[in-house]
């Protein structure tokens, strides 16, 4: 029998309602995308898993620095690989820290069956606080123990706690620009310089219209 991608075959009720399939195929990562707005970092992962995206267990995520762990979260799908009921919940295991901001975090998968992409995505979005890391590493579990694993390097150490940086809005990121001490307060005299000019020049132009 071959197996294509996005066929599924089910064996019985609750291999159906839990989309397992007859062969397990582990999990993969479709896309893992960090975007880093000021305080804020929000990870976002797109999960495939070919016995449909309801396999994927749970979802671990340990940031790191220098080898030694900061903080970690995770995402399960069911309280235990045995449960058929979803709870979609997030969780801090980081003992105080409370990185994690729950309630901006979310998971999302398509309520369509006509692409594989439909079938097999599951999209979880991390959302969390910033702070000194130089590595995040993911581990995706379905069902059945298998595992999918990543690492992204990711060093906040010279932009975490610096006074001295710029941060430019750039459609889904930002650009920091390091800038020196007297940066800062030589651009609010040049702004306010421009706004007295620009209103002696209203007043100008008034007088000659009158």
């Amino acid at each position: 029998m071959t197996l294509l991608p996005g066929c599924f075959f089910q064996m019985g009720s609750k291999a159906g309602e839990a989309g397992v399939g007859v062969l397990n195929v582990a999990p993969k990562f479709s896309e893992i995308k960090i975007v880093s707005f000021q305080k804020t970092m929000r990870l976002y992962l797109t999960i495939s898993d070919y016995n449909s995206w309801d396999d994927v267990y749970r979802i671990n995520v340990t940031l790191e620095y220098h080898g030694s762990q900061v903080a970690n979260f995770q995402f399960h799908q069911y309280a235990d690989p045995g449960s058929f009921q979803r709870i979609n919940e997030f969780t801090e295991m980081s003992h105080g820290k409370n990185l994690l901001q729950i309630d901006r975090c979310s998971s999302t998968h398509s309520n369509k069956s006509e692409t594989v992409e439909d079938k097999c995505e599951l999209r979880v979005l991390f959302v969390f606080t910033k702070t000194l890391m130089t590595n995040i590493k993911i581990t995706v579990e379905d069902r059945e123990g298998e595992k999918a694993m990543a690492q992204v390097d990711y060093s906040t150490e010279e932009t975490v706690g610096s006074e001295n940086m710029l941060v430019i809005p750039w459609f889904d990121r930002s650009i920091v620009v390091k800038t020196p001490p007297y940066f800062v307060t030589l651009l609010a005299a040049l702004l306010g310089l421009i706004g007295v000019m620009f209103y002696h020049k209203k007043k100008i132009l008034q007088k000659r219209e009158k």
